[in-house]
């Protein structure tokens, strides 16, 4: 598996055109209305039978209070798809189960559901059960995904462990410092911050490759996502390229706004976890 390897949450705006987004246009960073930044189980992966909380991550709302309801899609993805499109194009069939309502729900991994039912393995050997999430909010639709990694036998995942989000010193002296999240750092136009993601030791783990040989460790990789500003890095991995560094120097809000900062980070085995912190800014 490369360390670019990624697996995202998908995330359709219903009726809106797909197309790629020139370099002078506003970045796939940056928060400017309702979005799924994330979906995390915890557990991220379970046996048939057993049960998860699922959780989406919605942000930029505002004063809206998003509706979710949530499906399970029986239907295995095709050779070389993630997912199969019709667990999104379709609104209703015999393959889309009903599970819940809410931004957060308790759901079970069919007891009847086998590895063959999910298709082919990824290159960690796992297997997956589509979750879909349809959240309506501020007169928008959206439509994410999860998938839901089955256990099986001694295949078990865990979610990395995010704790926060490091200020590096550009300077190269080293220095290093957390946002707090409840005493946001005031900023203001034209400054730089080089951000790191503050994972855990232990949260990278290895895993036995399907035609077997020596454990694979993870690649956790750290998507960025704010509310002003952009990212030199849009994603960074927890080795290779660590930090990232947000320029405050467009897309700024007001003098006394907030700025919402986002980090998730995920291991391409399901496994999720995020942070928000906050920049208090000025000009």
């Amino acid at each position: 598996m490369t360390r670019r390897r990624l697996a995202m949450v998908m995330v359709v705006m219903l009726g809106a055109g797909g197309a790629c987004t020139p370099d002078d246009e506003l970045p796939a960073t940056l928060i400017t209305g309702p979005r799924v930044l994330a979906i995390r189980a915890e557990p991220p992966s379970v046996a048939s039978g057993e049960s998860t909380a699922v959780t989406a991550l919605i942000v930029g709302t505002g004063t809206e209070t998003p509706s979710v309801s949530w499906l399970r899609c029986r239907r295995a993805p095709r050779p070389g798809d993630a997912i199969n499109p019709d667990c999104v194009d379709t609104a209703q069939a015999d393959y889309l189960e009903p599970i819940g309502d809410g931004a957060t729900i308790t759901t079970t991994m069919p007891a009847d559901v086998t590895a063959a039912d999910l298709g082919q393995p990824d290159a960690s050997g796992g297997v997956y059960l589509p979750l879909v999430a349809r959240v309506t909010v501020g007169g928008q639709s959206l439509v994410a995904t999860y998938r839901l990694r089955l256990a099986t036998g001694a295949d078990l995942n865990h979610n990395p462990d995010l704790t926060g989000v490091l200020v590096v010193a550009p300077d190269g002296a080293g220095t290093v410092t957390g946002l707090d999240e409840a005493s946001p750092p005031a900023v203001r136009a034209g400054e730089s911050l080089t951000l790191q993601a503050a994972i855990a030791d232990g949260s990278v783990e290895t895993y036995v490759p399907p035609l077997g040989g020596i454990p694979v460790p993870e690649a956790l990789l750290t998507s960025w996502f704010s509310t002003a500003g952009r990212f030199s890095r849009e994603r960074t991995d927890d080795t290779e390229e660590p930090t990232t560094v947000l320029e405050l120097r467009e897309t700024l809000p007001a003098a006394g706004a907030v700025i919402d900062l986002y980090a998730v980070t995920r291991d391409g085995r399901g496994g999720v976890a995020y942070v928000h912190r906050a920049l208090a800014f000025g000009q």
